[in-house]
Formats: C-alpha cells, sequence, structure tokens
C-alpha cells in the first residue's frame, strides 16, 4: 500500500477573518464547532488516539491518521481565534456552557470500524459548517468555513481510500 502520495489537506490558503464585531450568535456557532461532541476538538482527539491504536499494526495508516489530526487541529486554532474575534472567551466549552469531555472520543480499536466511524463524523462536520455559513453573517467567516469543509471532504476521501485498501486487505 503506497499511502506517501495521499494529500490530508486541500492545497489552498485559508482566508483571514476581516470585519468581526462581537456577535453572540456566531460566538455560540464558533464553540459548537470547536468544542461540542462532534467538533475539531473531538477530531483532534480522536484522530490521535487512532494513530497510536494503529501505529501497532499500520504505521503508514497511523501516521496519516496523525497528519489528519495536526490538520483538524489547525481548524481548532482557526476557530478560537474566531470566538475571541467574535467578542467570545475561547474555552473548551459549547454554547451551553457545557466542558468539552473526552467521554466523546469513539475508544473503537479495530481498524475497519475507526474508519467507518471517521466518515461519518466528518460527513457530520461538514453538515455543521454548512448550517454556520447559512447563519453566520460574516462573509468572511463564511468563506473559512467553506474552505473547511474542503479539508473535511478530503478526509473522507482519504478515509474511504484507506477503508477499500483495508477491505482489499482483508484487516
Amino acid at each position: 500500500m503506497d499511502l506517501d502520495s495521499i494529500k490530508v489537506r486541500v492545497d489552498k490558503p485559508y482566508p483571514k477573518i476581516v470585519g468581526a464585531t462581537n456577535e453572540p450568535m456566531t460566538v455560540s456557532i464558533l464553540k459548537n464547532l470547536a468544542s461540542a461532541r462532534t467538533s475539531e476538538l473531538s477530531a483532534v482527539l480522536q484522530y490521535i488516539y487512532q494513530s497510536v491504536v494503529a501505529d501497532k499494526t499500520m504505521s503508514d495508516i497511523a501516521d496519516i491518521l496523525e497528519e489528519i489530526g495536526i490538520v483538524e487541529m489547525t481548524h481548532l486554532d482557526m476557530l478560537m481565534h474566531a470566538i475571541t474575534d467574535f467578542g467570545g472567551i475561547p474555552k473548551y466549552e459549547d454554547s451551553n456552557g457545557y466542558q468539552f469531555n473526552t467521554n466523546y472520543i469513539n475508544y473503537n480499536t479495530k481498524l475497519k470500524d475507526m474508519l467507518n466511524n471517521n466518515i461519518v463524523a466528518e460527513q457530520k462536520a461538514i453538515d455543521q459548517y454548512r448550517e454556520g455559513i447559512r447563519r453566520v453573517r460574516n462573509e468572511s467567516l463564511k468563506s473559512l468555513f467553506a474552505r473547511i469543509i474542503e479539508d473535511e471532504e478530503q478526509h473522507i476521501k482519504v478515509f474511504k481510500y484507506l477503508l477499500d485498501s483495508v477491505e482489499f486487505l482483508s484487516i
């Protein structure tokens, strides 16, 4: 399995946020994208966990999972900065004030199950970003969400490719 050529992010810059003002609704949306049950923080921790688990048997796949986790960390960093840009406090909590909980992480150790779960999680993330685009008013934030969606769509492609490879090898 030649996994060296897999791209885990789209080769485009992320838009900068301009014209941010104090907007509680936007902060709520950003907090949920950053730190809710299905969020960038969840994705970071999920993929790093999976990378460690997969490293015992499939180091190539473990490396890809770690790289995707790093991309998700980039997304999280941008969202946390956006929370401050729009007048919020960047705590690891959702819009209802519920603090992030590591029980949100799926501790499955079967590679096929992990990849299937990742596909579902990435699609949920895409749906949440699309809802964010619909609800926020700031055009540069909408552009950022659209750019992040491109990475999330790329992650789905990668996970599907890995899943097909794993199934082919009967792992």
